[in-house]
């Protein structure tokens, strides 16, 4: 089969060169295995960065103990949870999404909080028609849509998405959450640190 030159950076090259090594592998036998994954996923309309991005966060995630359940059984249990302790589920969802966006802010600091946001509830919320974070200035406004969502996962959610935000220095300045509808406007409050870029800029 003809060969044909391709122009890369020398940075990436050598690490393409430093993984081919250690693989036993030869660096043209490494550049076409990657080529090839890639066109897979150009040909499915997706991006490289988003299938890598939604990786690391899953597999955080499944790191600190999330296990995705059938969503029957998820709606149903939680009902049951939620119509015995309302307070607590609240209070829990709000914990819990404080302590995931610490970790996973820890873990992955390159990405901006309207990513990191954005990307745990998509990936949490599997069954969301619609998951949107949009920036305006030092706000964060909220969008995730579920027609199948039951009413306890949908304030079990919200409050994990605030819990995460409030990791992240925002703080809830409007709510609206109604069975399958999450809307959040969320204003950043904790002041950045000496030196530390902007991350919503």
């Amino acid at each position: 089969m003809a060969r044909k030159l391709l122009a890369a950076r020398a940075d990436l090259v050598e690490e393409i060169s430093k993984l081919a090594r250690s693989r036993n592998q030869t660096i043209y036998g490494l550049v076409n295995s990657i080529l090839e994954q890639a066109l897979k996923v150009y040909k499915m309309n997706l991006k490289l960065e988003d299938i890598v991005d939604s990786y690391m966060i899953l597999r955080n995630l499944k790191n600190l103990g999330f296990i995705p359940l059938p969503e029957d059984v998820a709606y149903k249990a939680l009902d049951h949870i939620f119509n015995d302790d309302p307070e607590n589920t609240v209070d829990l969802g709000l914990k819990l999404g404080e302590w995931y966006g610490r970790v996973l802010e820890t873990q992955l600091p390159g990405l901006k909080p309207s990513d990191m946001l954005r990307m745990i509830i998509r990936e949490v919320a599997w069954a969301a028609s619609e998951v949107a974070v949009l920036e305006n200035g030092d706000q964060l406004i909220v969008r995730c849509i579920g027609p199948r969502f039951s009413r306890s996962y949908t304030e079990l959610l919200a409050h994990m998405a605030e819990g995460i935000a409030l990791s992240m220095g925002f703080k809830t300045v409007q709510r609206y959450v109604a069975r399958g509808v999450i809307l959040l406007t969320l204003r950043r409050e904790k002041p950045l640190r000496s030196g530390e870029p902007d991350r919503l800029v």
